[in-house]
C-alpha cells in the first residue's frame, strides 16, 4: 500500500508536546532534510500504523534508548510510506525541527516522550556578518563548481535560515555519523558556520587534488 504525500496537520511552531519516538543509532535527520527509514521492529510497525492514522509525525533520535536525560531528536513528518510483502515498511521521513526529549510518558507498545523544541543560542544581530557573508559566497562558489545536482540555496536572513543551510550541506557532504551527531546537537550558529566553512574548504582541496 502506498500512502500519498499530504501536508502536515501538526503545528510545528508548537514549542512542546508529546510524540512517539523511534530510536535509531545509525541515522541523523536534520530539519529540512529527508532520509529513508525501514521499519521492521514490531513495536515501531504498530507506531507507524498509529502515526499514519494521525498527524503523520514522530521523533527520530540517534541516542541510546536507555538514557534518561540529554537526549535530542528530530520531529519528522512521514512524506511517503510503502508497505513490503514481509510486513516491513519503507518510508521517507522529513525533518521538521530539533527537539529535546524531556520525559518518558509511555513504553508500551512503543516509546512516547514529552518534548521541547530546541533553539539555537545566537541572536542574528550579534552574529559576525563577515562570517555569514563568507558562508554565502563559499556556497555560491561550491554550487558553480559542483553543478546543479548539488545546488544548495543559501539564504542568510535569519538564524533559522543560516542553520538550515548549514544542516543541508552537512547532510549532503558528510558521511561520518559521529560528525553529523555532534553537528546536530550544536546550538551555536557561529560554530556551525565555522564547521561548515571547514567542510567546504576540504571539498575545495579535494577538488584541486583531482
Amino acid at each position: 500500500m502506498f500512502d500519498d504525500l499530504i501536508e502536515c496537520s501538526n503545528n510545528i511552531q508548537t514549542e512542546a508536546g508529546v510524540s512517539p519516538v523511534m530510536f535509531v543509532s545509525n541515522a541523523v535527520l536534520f530539519p529540512g532534510c529527508l532520509i529513508p527509514i525501514r521499519v521492521f521492529e514490531s513495536r515501531y510497525r504498530m507506531m507507524l500504523k498509529d502515526v499514519l492514522c494521525g498527524n503523520r509525525t514522530f521523533i527520530l533520535s540517534f541516542h541510546t534508548e536507555d538514557l534518561t536525560q540529554g537526549m535530542t531528536g528530530s520531529l519528522g513528518l512521514v512524506r511517503s510510506c510503502v508497505d513490503q510483502r514481509d510486513g516491513t515498511s519503507i518510508l521517507m521521513l522529513e525533518g521538521l525541527k530539533r527537539v529535546l526529549l524531556q520525559q518518558r510518558v509511555g513504553e508500551n507498545p512503543y516509546p512516547t516522550w514529552k518534548y521541547q523544541t530546541s533553539h539555537n543560542t545566537d541572536d542574528f544581530e550579534m552574529l559576525d556578518k563577515t562570517l555569514v557573508e563568507n558562508l554565502r559566497n563559499q556556497i555560491q562558489q561550491l554550487n558553480k563548481q559542483v553543478g546543479s545536482d548539488f545546488e544548495l540555496y543559501c539564504s542568510t536572513e535569519s538564524v533559522f535560515e543560516i542553520t538550515s543551510t548549514c544542516d543541508r550541506l552537512i547532510d549532503i557532504t558528510i558521511h561520518s555519523l559521529s560528525f553529523k551527531k555532534e553537528f546536530f546537537n550544536c546550538l551555536s550558529t557561529e560554530r556551525k558556520i565555522k564547521q561548515t566553512l571547514d567542510v567546504i574548504d576540504n571539498i575545495n582541496r579535494d577538488a584541486i587534488k583531482i
